[in-house]
């Protein structure tokens, strides 16, 4: 299922107050001149993978991080950055798109068919492909969901990597791994607030058991600092790399 505005616009806002660009893009050999983005999202790398004059072709399928694709590459009008925006997913990406390197981070679907993507990707890329997977011992569900106790959050604490990694076998192996470790942190108006957004991404009722526990656990362990009350977690982000380093 796909983002509304609100969620996407509050996802962006706090991936773009994080480290994860710098970290992210420092287990990457940038710039690029010439990349397919798939799943662009807001373009919170672009700025260090993109080259002077490079040809940016986005992939993103939702309204309001294309917008923001736009905005991102106004801001980078004085590199002569050029933005191609297609709208739709990596799954109805018309024929014959493609480009010297491509990139793709955190798609989440994927993971269940991570096959299934790296076949349908491969006709795409001349030179590399890097995909960025979450990596961190823990959930992966939604992103603050490593800030809950297993008891709490009860997902996977699998490496979300570790199922990619086996779902694409020996014969589609990436030539490289690289990890990339990093913070994610989001301020809200007060604890209310946070612990209202952890039970809405969990799906569960604030006056049940599990809902009055959360409440709990989230008054108990955030943290009230100059940005509001602050909730966050430990990330490690899988950079598999395929193709000439």
């Amino acid at each position: 299922m796909r983002w509304g505005d609100a969620e996407a616009a509050w996802y962006a806002d706090a991936i773009a107050a994080t480290d994860y660009a710098d970290a992210v893009t420092r287990c990457l050999p940038v710039p690029w001149d010439d990349l397919l983005d798939v799943g662009a999202g807001s373009g919170v790398l672009a700025p260090a993978i993109l080259g002077s004059g490079a040809h940016w072709c986005a992939v993103e399928p939702q309204a309001l991080m294309r917008r923001r694709l736009r905005r991102m590459a106004e801001s980078l009008a004085d590199r002569r950055v050029v933005l191609e925006l297609h709208d739709c997913g990596w799954e109805t990406l018309v024929p014959g798109i493609g480009a010297e390197v491509l990139l793709a981070a955190n798609l989440g679907a994927t993971h269940h068919d991570a096959a299934g993507f790296f076949d349908a990707m491969r006709p795409r890329w001349r030179r590399a492909m890097h995909w960025v997977v979450p990596a961190q011992p823990g959930p992966s569900t939604f992103c603050l969901a490593g800030f809950l106790p297993p008891a709490l959050h009860e997902a996977d604490m699998q490496p979300a990597c570790l199922r990619t990694l086996a779902q694409l076998g020996a014969a589609r192996a990436p030539r490289r791994i690289a990890y990339a470790d990093w913070r994610f942190e989001a301020a809200f108006c007060d604890a209310e607030a946070a612990a209202d957004h952890c039970m809405d991404r969990l799906g569960v009722a604030a006056d049940s058991d599990r809902g009055r526990a959360v409440s709990a656990w989230v008054h108990a362990n955030g943290v009230a600092d100059s940005r509001g009350f602050v909730i966050g977690c430990a990330k490690r982000s899988a950079v598999l790399s395929w193709g000439v380093p």
